[in-house]
């Protein structure tokens, strides 16, 4: 890899980062996942998160660069199919697929291989990876089911 094309992801990590310090500390309110089951029926006091780029061509192409910058196509594979991580496409969540439970998936991470990118990203730069996922077509070769 040539030194430009070096400085050229750097730059793009940077600009997947910027904001960062001013999102540090604020941690995303907890939220509720319908497939948890409350104990006695009842479910503990928690927030919804609601993607504040839903739908924006603009996120949508911030958000896959920030996706590609952070290598994230590594693991989750080209437009976010899957390879060795999970597919982000296919309708089908270990952890919930609403926009909330994915933007707390990348905020946090998860056991067994997703790290917690709250700390290196922006909670902009968050939003705008899950509305690129949310744009990605369904693979046509994959049973699938559609996001909720």
């Amino acid at each position: 890899m040539d030194l430009r094309a070096v400085a050229g992801l750097g730059l793009l990590a940077a600009a997947g980062c910027r904001g960062a310090s001013r999102d540090a500390g604020q941690a995303p309110p907890s939220i509720r996942y319908e497939q948890h089951v409350a104990a006695g029926g009842v479910a503990p006091v928690a927030g919804t998160l609601a993607n504040p780029f839903a739908d924006d061509r603009a996120s949508v192409a911030e958000g896959e660069r920030t996706f590609v910058a952070m290598n994230c196509d590594g693991c989750h594979g080209g437009g976010a199919a899957g390879w060795v991580g999970p597919s982000l496409v296919d309708g089908r969540w270990r952890y919930g697929g609403t926009d909330g439970a994915v933007f707390h998936s990348i905020f946090y991470g998860r056991a067994r291989g997703m790290p917690a990118y709250g700390g290196v990203l922006s909670v902009d730069a968050i939003w705008k990876i899950v509305t690129y996922l949310r744009a990605q077509p369904v693979p046509a070769g994959v049973p699938t089911e559609r996001w909720q």
